[in-house]
């Protein structure tokens, strides 16, 4: 059973030719399995976050999915600064950083599709003021975002 209804994905289809200017790719930072799961290392939504990954890639060439081993690709997994699976990391050109980590679903679903145009579109949705205050800051800042239902 896919993840995204028909009728969703049409909508998608349709916002994502309309409103994705540049491609951008997600990094999905997972475990490969054959069958056997580690102990220690199990992973119970990896599985069905790259199902939905590329569900959600298939919807537009201007994503393309990249799906990296994160017990086997240590290097790619430091450089992207990922800390545990699964792990998504959005690209669009120079713009990175962009992780979700856990299976992005009901109101995650939603700011990982703003997350997407955003970066494809290059242009920050935050008012000209806010971004001038940003400006302001002169030292690297690490900025979590957590969404819950509650």
């Amino acid at each position: 059973m896919p993840f995204i209804a028909e009728k969703d994905r049409q909508t998608l289809k349709d916002r994502f030719r309309r409103d994705l200017k540049k491609e951008v790719k997600l990094r999905l930072f997972t475990q490969r399995t054959l069958g056997l799961t580690i102990p220690g290392r199990e992973c119970a939504t990896c599985e069905d976050t790259q199902k939905l990954m590329g569900e959600l890639a298939e919807l537009s060439p201007k994503l393309k999915l990249e799906v990296v081993d994160y017990y086997s690709q240590a290097q790619a997994v430091k450089e992207a600064g990922v800390e545990r699976i699964p792990a998504l990391v959005l690209t669009a050109g120079d713009a990175t950083n962009v992780k979700f980590y856990g299976i992005p679903l009901g109101l995650e679903f939603a700011a990982l599709l703003e997350s997407i145009v955003t970066l494809s579109r290059g242009v920050s949705p935050l008012s000209m003021e806010t971004r001038k205050k940003l400006k302001q800051v002169k030292e690297p800042v690490h900025i979590q975002v957590f969404v819950t239902p509650t």
